[in-house]
């Protein structure tokens, strides 16, 4: 109970900026639900009026009965403008206060969860939380509004008749109490099953021609067949217990139903009772155990938005990135990085670098080697700051200032991953990713630095060239050339290129490398590479093996 409460004011917190029409569609609801349970007096009054044969009372209620629809129309539309403009706002709010604490968390925490479930939580989980403040905070004033006026007309009508209905309320919610707590382990489970299956779709389509080549499309099916059979389950399951909740409170509702229209039936039978107020007490009878019902409607909503909002939170509470406002990054110009002492272990049976010590000078290029897997990509990420360390020190110094390492530090870096890291859109805006002040001049002449230029001009649509998901449409050395570009434009005194020519042929790269050490603003450089070409133009070389680093 005290971890849902602490939900609840999570999600209120960050609704804060869509409150005022949250209240405002709330209290509309409340009115219109008066006006539904005020309607039922209306009909008992216009049926009393006509089997009396009362003509002016009967047009007094039909003139009231059109003012009423007419009211409900303008409150309705006002109703779905505001639900609109604020459910949309409260999406925004949210996915973007979850993305943010996304792109500012640290890389290891939030590198263990798959981008698939990721991607689900930013969405689908962002959607349902938004839908569930509102709707949901809706739904309650408006029932609650529906159940008690409609209890106070009932006891109007006949006190004995809504004593007897109001005793279902206790049952009623000892049933919801049962129904919440299994159907959120329910719930838990279809998002776990789902997140699995996004999971297995989202890898398989990324990755359709490894599936071709290792002919493995009959496993792939069959794989597939199982996460379907397996989310048939989960879903029967979830029907199977809605079915019986609903037959439960159902049968409940009936027979409650027909014991009040018997005693009415009896009362009218014996003149104790009119047909009008009869007819009113029917309408009114639904109006209190209807919301009864819909409660649990409501809890059913209610439960999957706390179980989202749990996996948002999960998302939110990830270790962020320390910020260091004191470190004036605009006055580094010709930095120097030193590693002293440095160890690094992924886990604690997964110890990657062991005591390393090194310094790279300003202006030096460095090739980085040794055998795969000893940490070489390991210790560029501790340069980019996208892994902390626990032992040891990383410093960046000049000759005005000397800073422990830190991610303010990534101003002073241009960085060429391994693989394909393109996005879809234009070459230009690819290019231009890090500089996007960058003028057409400056592109072409980086593309030109990375032996771009030379295929990017042959295209009918040149800088302007449509290029899909990881750089669709373009073969991987023209991908690469394309990245190595976007560094070079990028202009920061510290270049670092992770096999990033691994793609090229050998006077390709051996050009891009000459470029590199005349680029005009002389960056430091750390190359990682198994060629012995990169190697030539290397001022030293550090070899990493056995979480040792020795220079060659």
């Amino acid at each position: 109970m005290k971890h849902s409460i602490k939900v609840i004011f999570w999600i209120m917190k960050h609704s804060k900026g869509v409150l005022p029409l949250v209240v405002l569609t709330s209290i509309i609801s409340g009115i219109l639900s008066a006006i539904g349970v005020y309607s039922a007096f209306l009909s008992k009054s216009l049926i009393d009026a006509a089997t009396g044969g009362r003509m002016n009372e009967v047009i007094k209620w039909l003139i009231i009965m059109a003012a009423i629809y007419f009211i409900r129309l303008g409150l309705n539309a006002i109703n779905s403008i505001a639900s609109t403009y604020s459910s949309t706002q409260l999406f925004n709010q949210v996915q973007k206060k979850i993305y943010q604490s996304l792109t500012y968390s640290e890389w290891l925490a939030q590198s263990k969860y798959h981008s698939g479930s990721l991607l689900a939580r930013v969405t689908g989980d962002v959607s349902t939380v938004s839908s569930v403040i509102l709707s949901s905070l809706n739904s309650f004033i408006s029932l609650t509004v529906t159940f008690v006026t409609s209890f106070i007309a009932l006891y109007y009508i006949d006190s004995t008749i809504a004593i007897f209905t109001i005793t279902a309320t206790p049952i009623f919610l000892l049933l919801s109490k049962f129904y919440s707590r299994h159907l959120k382990a329910i719930y838990n489970e279809q998002y776990e099953q789902d997140a699995t299956y996004r999971s297995f779709m989202q890898e398989s389509i990324q990755n359709l021609m490894i599936i071709k080549t290792f002919c493995h499309e009959e496993e792939n099916f069959k794989t597939l067949d199982q996460h379907h059979h397996n989310r048939l389950k989960v879903s029967l399951k979830s029907t199977k217990f809605t079915l019986f909740s609903n037959v439960v409170f159902g049968t409940m509702s009936y027979f409650i139903y027909f014991m009040i229209y018997g005693i009415s039936v009896l009362k009218m039978t014996t003149g104790a009772m009119t047909f009008g107020s009869m007819t009113a007490m029917l309408q009114l009878y639904y109006k209190v155990t209807g919301p009864l019902s819909s409660f649990v409607g409501i809890g059913k909503s209610f439960i999957g938005g706390i179980a989202a909002a749990e996996r948002l939170m999960e998302i939110e509470n990830l270790p962020h990135e320390q910020f260091h406002d004191e470190i004036e990054i605009e006055t580094v110009s010709h930095p120097n990085i030193e590693f002293k002492n440095v160890a690094f272990e992924y886990s604690d049976k997964q110890q990657v670098l062991k005591d390393i010590s090194f310094e790279i000078l300003a202006g030096e290029t460095i090739g980085l080697v040794g055998p795969s897997g000893e940490g070489k990509t390991t210790i560029i990420k501790l340069i980019l700051s996208l892994l902390p360390i626990k032992h040891g020190k990383m410093r960046i110094r000049d000759s005005k200032s000397n800073y422990p390492l830190t991610r303010e530090h990534r101003q002073l870096m241009s960085y060429v991953p391994q693989g394909n890291t393109l996005f879809s859109g234009t070459i230009r805006e690819n290019i231009k990713f890090g500089t996007p002040e960058a003028t057409d001049q400056q592109i072409i002449e980086a593309a030109k630095h990375a032996c771009a230029w030379d295929f990017i001009e042959k295209l009918d649509a040149g800088l302007d060239t449509k290029i899909g998901e990881k750089g669709l449409g373009l073969s991987e050395g023209q991908a690469q050339r394309i990245a190595i570009a976007r560094a070079f434009l990028r202009q920061k005194p510290i270049l670092i290129l992770d096999e990033a020519t691994s793609a090229l042929d050998s006077q390709t790269e051996l050009n891009i490398l000459e470029s590199v050490k005349n680029l005009s603003h002389k960056p430091t450089c750390i190359i990682i590479t198994h060629r012995p070409a990169a190697l030539d133009i290397c001022d030293r070389i550090l070899k990493l093996e056995s979480g040792y680093v020795t220079q060659v």
